[in-house]
Parts: structure tokens; C-alpha cells; sequence
């Protein structure tokens, strides 16, 4: 078609720079002029959603209920590492009401977030998938995973991120506990870390951290002839439905995905996990809808997290300016098979030659990580954040000052992507005015009592918003 080209672009999601060929319309389009007037912005719309939910009208996942639709329940492993020898499911199948019993006994052999089964023989975390009931309703199938008996032979376990990068930790993967994340290097740091006038070596902690939207994770399944339902609590119904047609041989024709109305995801719900696996398999097993919602218990301990990290930098300085940066992180992934890079804040944000980073990822036997709110950049950013803080108190600079000395490139470093708009020179001086920095260490910060004080501080965040152009 005339006016179309193709296009190649080293784009960023989630942290992570990918390349990418995109199909653009021509140059002959109008773009939107800085500063003219819109119909839209800045004007008061109601929102579309905004009734249903506060009368009550809006369907969640939670609320579906289908003609015929079982219940199901998950047991979950209740040590950190074990092998399962043996499963006796007889007290619980004869229960009243069970319809069907899966564990790795029975189960199909099903790939899934990087494993090669849905039920492992070796749980790795409190929590980890051992079997799943599907019963008449909820009470009777958390009856009947109290009665399946499970023969755990205990494994040497670890589950601290420390510890586990420690020369004594039990191997969780066979290759070891620690796997490279990601590399980046600009300039020569070691050479201007030499020459600088001052310099810092720091490290920084940060903890686990939980998402606990309002709505729990859960799916409601149902097979009818050849294709599959899926009511789920998500942000990507596509994604969702490229997870369940891969781990069940299905086509994307043959799998619908609904999400109408969604109680919170924060990045955990950007797919699904083993329960929309379990709920699906055990609606086309037995030809009738299935529900499996988690519990709030259950989805603290298997729907994702922020990971713990551990980071170390080096900042050094001469003239005025950050002339190096080092940044090495170790991310808790858990049974994650990715990690958030937390150094990429310090590959982005300011205008410093020389740097260079390093991240890992840390197997534990915990819960695995999931995307949350920026992820690794949160994390990432308050370590460089507060290494910039230490660096100028070492060189006597104010910490805006030197922050604003930085931040006037109009490109990714990584991509050489030009910014759509970038106004953090403007952003500071509406934030330190609006905040009275100047002001930050006049005697009146210290209030009325003089064993309290009150402090101002500052700091800045990068994320991505899409990286690359427009498809």
C-alpha cells in the first residue's frame, strides 16, 4: 500500500530491549504540535466504568457463575523443597461431590512458565502446586485436599538471597543459584573511576514486597465442543490466551479470553498461572465450567511478588559531574525464570559517560517474581537515587544541582531512540518550587519539637512507555 514503510526498532518492555520490525504510515501525517490546543486533555470526562462499579453492576471473575460449574481447589506444598515419593487421593475422591483429582501422577505432561510439568516432583517453595480437586463447590474441595496424603521426602533448602549466593547454599538449579540478567557498558569506567576526585562504594537492600490487589488471582473455564472460555482477572486477555493454547496444544481460534471489569493487577496479572492451567484442563476433562480463584493466603504465596535485591555502586565524580557509575544487582527470583533488572535506571537516566552494569538473577526456593509497577526499576532507582544523594554530599554540590547537570539528553543511551518529549529540566524546577527546596535546611524545618525533623528530598524515575514507533 502506497504511504506505508517498514521499519526495524530496538524497543524496551518491561525493562527489557527487544528488536522489533513494525509496518508505519508515511511521514505526511500530522503530529501533535507542543503546546496546541486539544479537544480532550485537561477536560473533566466521566468514566465509562465508573457507574457499573460503584453500583455494584460491574462483572468480575469472581462474580462468574455458569450453569453446571464445579469448584476447584489447589493443594499447595507446605515445605520449602521436597520430592514427592508418593500421592494417596482415595479418602478425597471418595468424598461426596469430588468430581476429579489431578496431580503429577495423572496430570499430562504440560509445559508451563519454563517447566516441563504442571505438578513437579520436587516442590520448591511453600506453596508450590502438588494436586487439585475439582468438587461441587468450594467447601467440599477444600475437604478433599485435607484428606490427600502426600509423601514428602525433605530437600536441603534456601530461601534468603544472600544466603543463597553464599559459597555454603544447597544448588536449587543444577547450574547453580546464580544466573546473569543482563550486562551494560558505555565508555571506560574503570579509567575515569581512576582519575576522579571523589568517589563512593555503597550498597543497598531492598525487600520482597507483595501486590495483593483487592481481586485475587482466579479463572473460570469452560469447554464446549472444540473451544475454551476463559473468564480471568487480567491485564492481557491475549496474553492470557497465547499461555493457555500453548501449554493445552490448543490454536488461538479455539480459546476466548473475558476480562470485563479487573479488582487490580500491578503488573502480577499480565498473564496467568497454574490455576487458569488446572481450571481449563479440568473443564475439558470433565465437560463442565470450573472455577479456581485463589485465596488471599494463596496469592501471597504463588501469584508473584517484587523480589528482594541486593545492590552495590560505585559513583565518582571530578568537576562537578558523576563521571562513573557501577551498578551490580542480584534479584530473589525465586522460581522465576526471568528477572527485573534493577540496574537499568543507571543505564538510562543521566548523562554519565562511563558506566557500567551488571545484574543477577538469584534462584531460591521462594515464590517466583512478577512484573510490578516498573519492575526492577523501583528498586533500581532507589539505590541510584540514593547514591546520587551520597555523591553530592561528598562533593559538596547540592543533590538537584548535580541531578539537573545530567539530565539534558534527549535519546535512550541504549537505543540512540529519540525521546517523544522529555521535561525533567522543567519538572525539577516546578518540584523544588513547589516543595520550597531552597529552603530545605532553615532552623523552621525542625518543627515544634526539638528531637524531631523534618526533612525534603528528591529523586527521579525513568520507565519506558513503549520505546519504539508507532505499529
Amino acid at each position: 500500500m502506497p504511504g506505508l514503510r517498514v521499519l526495524k526498532s530496538r524497543d524496551e518492555f518491561e525493562g527489557e530491549i527487544y528488536t522489533s520490525t513494525v509496518i508505519v504510515e508515511g511521514d505526511d501525517l500530522p503530529a501533535s504540535r507542543d503546546g496546541a490546543p486539544t479537544a480532550e486533555i485537561g477536560r473533566a470526562r466521566p468514566r465509562v466504568d465508573g457507574r457499573n462499579r460503584v453500583t455494584g453492576r460491574a462483572m468480575y471473575t469472581q462474580d462468574v457463575r455458569l450453569p453446571g460449574m464445579l469448584h476447584a481447589a489447589i493443594l499447595r506444598s507446605p515445605v520449602p523443597r521436597a520430592r514427592v515419593r508418593a500421592i494417596d487421593t482415595k479418602k478425597a475422591e471418595a468424598l461426596p461431590g469430588v468430581r476429579a483429582v489431578l496431580h503429577r501422577f495423572n496430570a499430562p505432561e504440560i509445559e508451563f512458565r519454563g517447566e516441563k510439568t504442571l505438578f513437579r516432583d520436587e516442590v520448591k517453595f511453600v506453596g508450590d502446586e502438588v494436586a487439585a480437586v475439582a468438587a461441587d463447590d468450594s467447601q467440599v474441595a477444600q475437604q478433599a485436599i485435607a484428606l490427600i496424603e502426600v509423601d514428602y521426602e525433605i530437600l536441603p533448602h534456601v530461601v534468603d538471597l544472600e544466603e543463597a549466593i553464599g559459597p555454603k547454599a544447597p544448588k536449587i538449579d543444577p547450574d547453580g543459584n546464580v544466573h546473569d540478567a543482563g550486562e551494560y557498558k558505555r565508555g571506560d569506567f574503570r579509567k575515569a573511576f581512576k582519575d576522579a576526585d571523589v568517589t563512593i562504594d555503597v550498597t543497598y537492600r531492598t525487600s520482597t514486597q507483595m501486590h495483593n490487589a483487592l481481586e485475587t488471582h482466579g479463572a473460570v473455564a469452560s469447554w464446549d465442543g472444540d473451544r475454551l472460555t476463559v473468564w480471568e482477572s487480567t491485564q492481557a486477555v491475549f496474553g492470557v490466551r497465547n499461555m493457555l493454547k500453548d501449554a493445552l496444544g490448543l490454536q488461538p481460534t479455539q480459546v476466548r479470553v473475558i476480562c470485563e471489569y479487573m479488582g487490580g493487577g500491578f503488573g502480577a496479572k499480565l498473564g496467568t498461572y497454574k490455576y487458569g492451567v488446572i481450571a481449563s484442563l479440568l473443564s475439558m476433562r470433565l465437560g463442565r465450567p470450573v472455577r479456581c480463584v485463589l485465596t488471599r493466603r494463596e496469592e501471597n504465596l504463588a501469584a508473584g511478588n517484587r523480589s528482594a535485591t541486593l545492590q552495590k555502586l560505585k559513583l565518582a565524580g571530578k568537576d562537578g559531574r558523576i563521571v562513573a557509575l557501577e551498578h551490580e544487582s542480584w534479584s530473589n527470583s525465586g522460581q522465576g525464570r526471568w528477572a527485573a533488572n534493577p540496574t537499568g535506571p543507571s543505564n538510562t537516566l543521566y548523562d554519565i559517560a562511563n558506566v557500567s552494569s551488571t545484574a543477577h538473577r538469584v534462584t531460591t526456593n521462594a515464590g517466583a517474581l512478577s512484573a510490578f509497577r516498573a519492575p526492577g526499576y523501583v528498586e533500581g532507582t532507589f539505590a541510584l537515587e540514593s547514591a546520587v544523594d551520597e555523591l553530592a554530599v561528598a562533593m559538596k554540590i547540592d543533590p538537584l544541582t548535580l541531578r539537573k547537570r545530567h539530565a539534558r539528553s534527549l535519546t535512550d543511551p541504549r537505543t540512540d531512540n529519540r525521546y517523544s518529549l522529555k521535561r525533567l529540566l522543567e519538572c525539577y524546577a516546578i518540584g523544588a518550587h513547589e516543595i520550597g527546596w531552597s529552603k530545605r535546611r532553615n532552623a523552621g524545618m525542625r518543627g515544634s519539637q526539638p528531637h524531631r525533623r523534618r526533612g525534603l528530598g528528591m529523586a527521579t524515575q525513568i520507565w519506558g512507555g513503549g520505546g519504539g514507533p508507532p505499529a
